[in-house]
């Protein structure tokens, strides 16, 4: 009995601090999907990295009250209540593009809410690692291959120029109809606004690379 308690809580201690964080080439994903924001968007996001998302590894839905739960698997994002205040609305208005069709609420109730206790810390935590990813050369390697066709393993070893050599086997692709959408990025650690993305990817598990080939939609 004793051993299994051990191998329990060493289990839940290597769990510790892993997250996904879900970046979107905005470009691409509206060549897959109709989304509000894909009928106006903004300059910013078709040049710069999204927020999807950030997702701990292992939980959802944290202390979630039963309605929020239904309304969020019906996809009703708009009907959960959560009130922001203006700045960090202000700031996923830009950093999520998705904010128009209420992602950000389905992303507060399936994972913020097992992430932190508010939904500032949440968000802030998150936008701050998407800012930093758009300073790195992987945002210059998009913009540089904008309308063609790429495989994957090279954008990892973008991510191996930007940070240390093996830090793309922390990244998996994800594609639709052709189109490279999304990158999953692995990290582990303890994040803040201040925490360096290159410490979290040091630490972080590798990943399955996920599609090999995509085209980076202008």
């Amino acid at each position: 009995m004793r051993k299994i308690l051990a191998l329990l809580l060493l289990s839940l201690t290597l769990l510790a601090g892993e997250a996904v964080l879900a970046v979107q080439w905005f470009p691409s994903v509206c060549k897959v999907h109709r989304y509000k924001s894909c009928k106006r968007p903004i300059p910013f996001w078709l040049t710069h990295f999204t927020l999807h998302g950030l997702w701990p590894k292992g939980k959802s839905y944290c202390g979630v009250d039963a309605r929020s739960r239904m309304l969020d698997k019906k996809g009703r994002w708009d009907a959960i209540p959560l009130k922001l205040k203006p700045s960090l609305a202000e700031l996923l208005f830009t950093y999520m593009p998705g904010y128009a069709d209420g992602l950000h609420k389905h992303e507060w109730v399936k994972h913020g809410s097992c992430y932190a206790k508010s939904p500032e810390i949440y968000f802030l935590d998150a936008i701050s690692l998407v800012s930093q990813l758009n300073q790195s050369a992987v945002r210059q390697f998009f913009l540089d291959h904008r309308g063609k066709r790429v495989q994957t393993y090279k954008i990892r070893q973008a991510f191996d120029k930007a940070y240390f050599k093996g830090a793309g086997k922390r990244v998996k692709f994800i594609c639709r109809k052709g189109y490279l959408t999304e990158m999953r990025i692995n990290l582990k650690g303890t994040i803040t606004p201040q925490t360096p993305l290159y410490d979290l990817l040091k630490k972080a598990r590798k990943t399955r690379l996920g599609c090999k080939r995509g085209l980076i939609a202008r």
